[in-house]
């Protein structure tokens, strides 16, 4: 039975991937020399390798192995990591059922010789320290296939590598699912990514190629910086982060996106200081905010054959001294605008408008538009009718591209005191709250005052205030060196007590930890570009103090204030959920000169508070809605009722969210929070 398992295995190995039939490599040329045994079942020995007295540990049958070989890994759970110092196969019987744990360590698989195929397995739980991963790939030509990582800082890391191919895996609850550091001509192929800060993250690298991929409920799908010649072929990009989300190109030249589906997130595309950016034959579409950003001056942009319909906010969104082109595409039905523009050089010829009026100039319910600078963008001439066989040529549904129950993490909380009935919590809190000490209580299930924080948190944080029978919300909040000697930025405890005081009167206990709580701290000011990934490595080190079991991760919030984060102020995926925000405190002074830096880090501080608590563009209209801080515009007039620091026209006059009772136009947040959006992120 267990020859016929292995030759099964071999089978598929020798059979090339329905998605990467045209790049995977031939895996008819592996052929093995010796199979060598491992089973973790096999305690007490004899250990030879053979299939009758397997090795107990993987480590001991790569050390017994050959350039050639062939080592196959029965189900289990093995607690170590592994160098690979061989040209071999490594093979497990089952990628759900046989698992790679690290239990922390700075990596727990590392390749370290060329020719490397490692196969159907769960890899798990590196350290949390920058560059710790569950593989770290110091090879060429090698295949990772068929494995789920997860829980790891990096799940695989490449750093000066070329010619590695990742076929199949699955990524999720890492900080990048995967890392590639000036490295070359590598192929990612048919793989899902969820609930990773960053998904694909590409650093002065060149010539790789993703395709057949999958990324949904990321921070950031795919970061490209400083890189070249990145190709982004046949890819669902979807409900990923609303404020975030799709692709992101900095710094980068040459790069294509085709025929891939990029729907429902913050940014469908988001282009920075980059040239050579072709997009082509894709669907962009109920993107939160921009379908397509252009950002900090990009040129020789060129968006073709796409459908652009239905964003929420921007379809296009062209900011001063970007060039590009955009043609043969279907642009309509977006809320605010088709394109928007600033002082930009933009050819929009030969596109349908959804109208063989052409394109509207003024502001509409029921349709897009584009800005009246028609010297800037020239539309003129334009299609009569709506352009047939453009956009993605597949519907994004194919069977190996699904969405996996990845499940909640449980904690581990060590509380001191008797515990006389076992159940977790120490008889001290069970009295104190009225439970009984004698009575088995399922406290990891209970949460009476539905804040999202069971009864294991509400103990954890019982020195902190809180109370199970009270909605609670935890706050940490660090900020950075003020880069002027006389101003800081940290919020002020008139501030905060504010800000408290107003959740109170809803009957929230809002707890902000400026250094009170064991956490919120000053920390160094960045001199260097500040990027996304900078801002991860930030939250990871500071927040989670680079542990992945830390207890305070879905318990606080968390929110940092710099001087210039990459951008304004936003949400963000420090790791696997949207827990997190940032503040640009100097950049928004500068932005609002006659608006008081408390009031600006204020209004911030609780708009982006929401955001983590459910208050997204989703829920309601006019959340994060542009227009409706342009005073008599259809947007405005829409959404003046709607009174809240959610509404962009009140973000930084207000520290509050609406009770919906301020007439048409008005929504009630404090009914709509989500108490648990923070620590159980869907979009």
């Amino acid at each position: 039975m267990k020859k016929a398992i292995i030759l099964l295995i071999i089978i598929i190995m020798c059979s090339t991937s329905q998605v990467t039939s045209q790049k995977m490599e031939n895996y008819s040329s592996l052929i093995f020399k010796k199979i060598i045994y491992v089973d973790d079942d096999n305690i007490y020995g004899p250990w030879n390798g053979t299939e009758e007295h397997p090795y107990r540990y993987i480590r001991d049958g790569i050390i017994n192995s050959t350039n050639g070989d062939f080592v196959f890994v029965y189900n289990g759970i093995y607690n170590e990591t592994i160098k690979i110092n061989k040209s071999i196969s490594l093979v497990g019987e089952n990628k759900n059922s046989t698992i790679i744990d690290g239990s922390y360590n700075q990596e727990i698989i590392n390749l370290t010789k060329d020719n490397i195929k490692l196969i159907n397995f769960t890899i798990r739980n590196s350290g949390g320290n920058p560059y710790n991963s569950a593989i770290r790939i110091n090879s060429n030509n090698s295949l990772v296939k068929k494995c789920e990582i997860y829980r790891s800082k990096v799940g695989i890391l490449l750093n000066n590598n070329i010619k590695n191919t990742i076929d199949n895996c699955t990524f999720y609850k890492n900080g990048q699912g995967i890392l590639f550091d000036s490295s070359d001509s590598n192929f990612i192929s048919g793989c899902v990514f969820t609930h990773n800060s960053i998904g694909v993250q590409f650093e002065k690298s060149k010539n790789n190629n993703i395709s057949y991929c999958y990324t949904y409920e990321n921070g950031i799908s795919f970061y490209l910086n400083d890189s070249k010649e990145i190709n982004i072929y046949q890819c669902n990009i979807s409900d990923n982060s609303v404020n975030l989300g799709g692709v992101f190109i900095e710094n980068s030249f040459d790069v294509t996106i085709g025929n891939s589906i990029i729907a429902h997130n913050g940014a469908g595309i988001s282009l920075s200081s980059s040239s050579g950016i072709s997009i082509f034959h894709c669907d962009i579409i109920k993107n939160t905010h921009f379908g397509i950003a252009m950002r900090s001056p990009s040129k020789n942009i060129l968006v073709e054959t796409c459908e652009i319909v239905k964003n929420y906010r921007y379809a296009i969104y062209i900011e001063k001294l970007n060039s590009c082109i955009i043609k043969n595409c279907n642009i309509y039905k977006n809320n605010l605008y088709d394109i928007y523009s600033r002082l930009v050089r933009c050819s929009a010829r030969l596109n349908w408008w959804g109208s063989i009026f052409g394109p509207k100039y003024i502001e509409s319910l029921y349709r897009g538009r584009i800005t009246v600078f028609l010297s800037k963008i020239r539309c003129f001439p334009w299609y009569l009718r709506q352009i047939k066989d453009i956009g993605a040529n597949w519907k994004g549904n194919e069977p190996y591209l699904k969405k996996i129950n990845i499940g909640l993490q449980q904690k581990i909380f060590n509380f001191t005191g008797k515990d006389i009935d076992e159940d977790g919590l120490p008889d001290w809190w069970e009295e104190k709250w009225g439970y009984s000490p004698f009575i088995w209580d399922d406290h990891k299930h209970l949460d009476p005052d539905n804040d999202a924080l069971n009864n294991f948190e509400e103990c954890y944080t019982d020195k902190f205030g809180s109370n199970p029978f009270y909605k609670d919300i935890f706050l940490e909040i660090d900020w950075m060196e003020s880069n002027h000697p006389d101003i800081s930025n940290k919020p002020s405890e008139n501030l905060t007590k504010e800000i408290v005081s107003i959740f109170k009167e809803h009957n929230i206990a809002l707890h902000i930890d400026i250094g009170n709580l064991d956490g919120g701290q000053e920390i160094p000011i960045c001199n260097s570009a500040f990027s996304y990934s900078k801002l991860q490595d930030l939250y990871w080190k500071y927040f989670l103090q680079n542990d992945l079991n830390n207890p305070r991760k879905g318990i606080f919030h968390y929110g940092i204030i710099c001087n210039y984060c990459p951008d304004l102020n936003f949400p963000f995926f420090g790791w696997d959920q949207f827990d997190s925000f940032a503040i640009s405190a100097k950049w928004l002074k500068e932005s609002n000169p006659l608006t008081s830096m408390e009031n600006l880090i204020g209004g911030a501080l609780v708009h982006h508070l929401g955001h983590t608590l459910g208050l997204i563009a989703d829920t309601y209209g006019g959340i994060d809605n542009t227009g409706s801080s342009q005073i008599f515009s259809i947007q405005w007039l829409k959404y003046r009722n709607y009174k809240s620091c959610m509404n962009y026209h009140y973000k930084y006059k207000i520290l509050t969210f609406s009770d919906g009772t301020n007439g048409r136009g008005d929504f009630d947040d404090w009914k709509n929070l989500d108490f648990s959006f923070f620590k159980n992120t869907i979009f």
